[in-house]
């Protein structure tokens, strides 16, 4: 279950109707996340959810199902 902060950060970043978001939204099938969109989306949600994702994991937070998984992780 993808958490209602991340369904609406996701809807706001790349402009796109929050019921079409799914775990499986990712970069590949949502043409407006590109690279620019990406970095926005991550200071988008380290702001709204109070967590810092490392430099390392920030490439592969390609999906919403891996945003989710990493924010639960960090306690967000």
């Amino acid at each position: 279950m993808l958490d209602k902060r991340l369904v609406d950060t996701l809807s706001r970043v790349f402009n796109v109707d929050p019921a079409t978001i799914t775990p499986d939204t990712s970069a590949t099938n949502l043409s407006s996340w590109d690279s620019v969109g990406h970095i926005n989306l991550v200071l988008e949600l380290e702001e709204v959810f109070g967590v810092r994702f490392s430099s390392e994991s920030i490439p592969t937070l390609n999906s919403a199902r891996t945003l989710q998984a990493a924010i639960d992780a960090l306690g967000g």
